[in-house]
């Protein structure tokens, strides 16, 4: 996939995780700065890059906090990416899911304060 040394098991371990997130998400690896190299993901005709380090991933052979951390990371960018999910993303993923949970306002009788009926 690309030449930093990953062998087979960090490859698979990476299909692995990107799997787990979304069956349909077309990916591609590219070196970085030092150990860290960029997945480049696609989904339904929109892309982005999450920035990963070669020393988690080779980690996450063992460590599921760590297969965790990188799953989280490649969820949080391909929510992003669909959007049928929140719509169009103008005030976050955290405002948009806080609004879409809140509770509706129901319709309330008007009431006014004025006099014109009758006192207790």
């Amino acid at each position: 996939m690309f030449g930093k040394g990953v062998f087979q098991e960090e490859e698979n371990i990476l299909r692995e995780i990107i799997r787990s997130v979304d069956k349909k998400i077309d990916y591609s690896a590219r070196e970085g700065e030092g150990t860290k190299f960029i997945v480049h993901l696609k989904l339904k005709n929109h892309e982005g890059d999450v920035m990963l380090d070669l020393a988690d991933l080779k980690a996450a052979k063992q460590d599921q906090i760590r297969r965790h951390q990188i799953r989280q990371k490649i969820k949080a960018r391909c929510d992003h990416l669909d959007p049928s999910r929140y719509g169009d993303d103008i005030l976050g993923l955290r405002s948009a899911r806080i609004l879409k949970s809140s509770p509706k306002l129901e319709p309330m009788a008007q009431r006014g304060f004025n006099r014109s009926g009758p006192r207790r």
